[in-house]
């Protein structure tokens, strides 16, 4: 089953650094700006053969996708203890921090399949067969829930994390 077709890929490997939320967020628009103009949206030409994956860590903040609800906060977002962001995408609430390795993928899904559905579910499988050969750790999806889930037996309690 071949997942992606990768073509030239820019690798901005920031996975020690924490960066702001929104500085990363400007960047990812300013490199979907510039890629643009190269997409034949219009026309059957496509000059876009790069995809970039940028690689970071975030400091807490929340995320909230078009159209969620702020109940899943547990807090007034406008007393917020931690930033919080709405942005342009699908899906709820989403908590970053320290620690939590975040991959902001872009491609020219022309390229691949152009199909949210398949995309999201060809990431998750990515990222758990990548998590399973690097680092031996056993993640799965759940289904009905997008992400990756990773659970880890750790004496007295069984925490859940999700990774994005």
């Amino acid at each position: 089953m071949t997942l992606f077709v990768f073509n030239r890929c820019e690798l901005f490997d920031l996975h020690q650094q924490i960066v702001p939320l929104v500085d990363s967020w400007g960047w990812q628009k300013s490199i979907v700006e510039r890629r643009k103009p190269l997409v034949g949206i219009d026309t059957d030409t496509d000059e876009d053969h790069s995809d970039t994956l940028i690689a970071l860590q975030h400091p807490p903040v929340y995320t909230l996708g078009n159209g969620s609800s702020e109940k899943y906060l547990n807090f007034n977002i406008e007393d917020s203890p931690i930033e919080s962001h709405r942005i342009d995408r699908a899906g709820e609430v989403t908590y970053h921090g320290p620690g939590q390795l975040v991959l902001y993928p872009i491609l020219n899904l022309r390229y691949q399949k152009k199909d949210l559905n398949w995309y999201q579910r060809s990431l998750e499988t990515v990222v758990n067969r990548a998590l399973q050969s690097a680092f031996s750790i056993k993640a799965s999806t759940i289904e009905g829930l997008t992400g990756v889930w990773v659970g880890m037996l750790l004496s007295i309690w069984i925490p859940q994390n999700v990774l994005p």
